[in-house]
């Protein structure tokens, strides 16, 4: 019969209860030095989160135009870019709030080209030959390019 107060002879090795916590102890570690390192979602492609952005808000905004019929403008300065709606005879900041606000890049961000409007109609076709194409550029070199033809919007490659 075993003892439960019977000492274990030094040679017998280690106990599973030990070589868990040792792989405890490794994991633990292992995700503390994952996280200081920061890997996939530090600063790493700001110009291409940028770029995502902004195509999802260009869809966005060519859905909008055609399942109401208002025409929208897509208005861009070097800085940043907004989208207004004509109320009358003026234009006013689009009442969908994720449309509304002027998006200001973060300071290293920019548009290479200088200040520039495309308007949105729900009779618009796209335009095969002159498709509006934007690059969006930073400090670092980085570079990305945005192509919308008034209904979609995609990312071209980089090195446009």
């Amino acid at each position: 019969m075993y003892n439960a107060l019977h000492k274990r002879d030094r040679d017998a090795g280690v106990t599973l209860i030990e070589v868990l916590v040792v792989l405890v102890l490794v994991g633990v570690m292992a995700g503390v030095v994952g996280l200081s390192l920061g890997g996939g979602g530090g600063r790493g492609d700001v110009v291409g989160r940028e770029a995502d952005l902004l195509v999802a808000r260009l869809n966005r905004a060519a859905d909008e135009v055609i399942l109401t019929g208002h025409t929208m403008s897509f208005v861009w300065e070097q800085d940043g870019y907004r989208f207004v709606v004509q109320d009358g005879a003026e234009w006013v900041p689009h009442p969908l709030a994720l449309l509304r606000e002027l998006h200001v890049f973060k300071d290293t961000v920019q548009f290479s080209q200088t200040a520039g409007a495309m308007m949105l109609a729900d009779d618009m076709r796209p335009a095969p030959d002159a498709p509006l194409t934007l690059t969006l550029s930073s400090r670092n070199g980085a570079e990305e390019g945005v192509r919308f033809d008034g209904i979609n919007a995609s990312r071209i490659e980089s090195g446009i």
